[in-house]
């Protein structure tokens, strides 16, 4: 408003001139500035999408004024001013400051309500998963609680949940969400996307934030509730480490080599080559980050665990190997 009711105010500031230099600057301010207002929405977005580890849409809402559409705007847009009206030319490049902000937001738009369909999606998938599972804590008996980290594509969960099926124990994955969230008065989804969601580079100072270290304290209390339980299988959420102090505790880690678990992930979700690659490298990073900021130690040093084993020798062969040695250590304490 200030630009577009005072800029004589503004142009003084920075020196004066004659009756022309004066027309000229105060045309351009109102013509040049006029949606400046959606110039800052689209930087803002910019950042939104890049804070979220949104890469593509946050390149494109960076790109997309001041790149995509201002610079040919300003190089054609004169042209066909000049050839319509002889000395207007001028005009095109004040022009396409405003055109360029027009177009930059109507891809905004489309960036984000594309962005919060995926949302949608993503929370229904969640809901639709948590409604299948019981959100307490289930009756066990005393005996060996097997905790199991794991590599994207590995299939760790799976693996946990056949060894609890043969063993007739409870299973905890996504149950801690709904119990977490229960404890802590968080938003389940978002604590269930705790250790995937943080931004690429910058997952130890995400993880450092209040509300993210509430949500641990959380999860922690609703591990150590199901241990004291008795026997079960709990898969993430660095439950060995959590439960460094109990006995009876057999830490298994499942691993993978990284052709491998692509070829796992492509053929689970479809994905391409390329995205399941990245999938797995920005997985077992934010699992890394997360493991470090609670524990202080290296998430796949063999010394954190009981058991470390190669997934790439088949499902059945990993269960069988926690079983026979779940076996031997209840064998030996009783």
């Amino acid at each position: 408003m200030i630009f577009q009711l005072f800029p004589q105010v503004i142009v003084n500031i920075f020196g004066g001139g004659g009756d022309l230099y004066m027309e000229f600057a105060v045309k351009s301010f109102r013509i040049y500035l006029s949606l400046m207002t959606i110039t800052c929405l689209v930087k803002m977005h910019a950042i939104f999408f890049q804070s979220i580890g949104k890469s593509v849409r946050s390149v494109m809402a960076s790109l997309v004024r001041d790149i995509l559409c201002f610079t040919p705007a300003a190089l054609i847009l004169p042209s066909i001013m000049e050839n319509r009206n002889p000395g207007q030319g001028i005009n095109g490049i004040l022009i396409a400051a405003p055109f360029s902000d027009v177009v930059a937001i109507i891809v905004i738009v489309i960036l984000v309500v594309s962005f919060f369909k995926e949302l949608e999606k993503e929370k229904s998938e969640i809901h639709e998963f948590t409604a299948e599972t019981d959100s307490v804590i289930k009756p066990s008996v005393p005996g060996v609680i097997i905790t199991i980290a794991r590599e994207h594509g590995s299939g760790g969960k799976q693996i946990g949940k056949m060894v609890a099926e043969s063993l007739g124990i409870p299973f905890y994955y996504k149950e801690m969400t709904a119990l977490a969230a229960q404890e802590s008065g968080l938003d389940k989804e978002f604590i269930s996307t705790l250790n995937t969601n943080s931004p690429s580079v910058l997952h130890e100072l995400y993880l450092s934030t209040n509300v993210v270290q509430q949500a641990v304290v959380a999860q922690e209390q609703i591990i150590r509730k199901i241990a004291d339980q008795g026997t079960c299988v709990i898969v993430g959420r660095a439950a060995d480490y959590v439960l460094r102090d109990y006995e009876n505790v057999v830490r298994v880690f499942i691993h993978g080599p990284k052709e491998f678990r692509v070829n796992k992930i492509m053929e689970m979700y479809g994905d391409s080559h390329e995205d399941a690659l990245a999938n797995v490298k920005h997985s077992d990073h934010a699992r890394s980050a997360y493991y470090r900021s609670i524990t202080g130690q290296n998430w796949t040093d063999p010394h954190n665990y009981d058991l470390c084993i190669d997934a790439s020798c088949g499902r059945e062969k990993c269960v069988e190997i926690i079983m026979n040695y779940q076996k031997t250590l209840t064998n030996t304490h009783l």
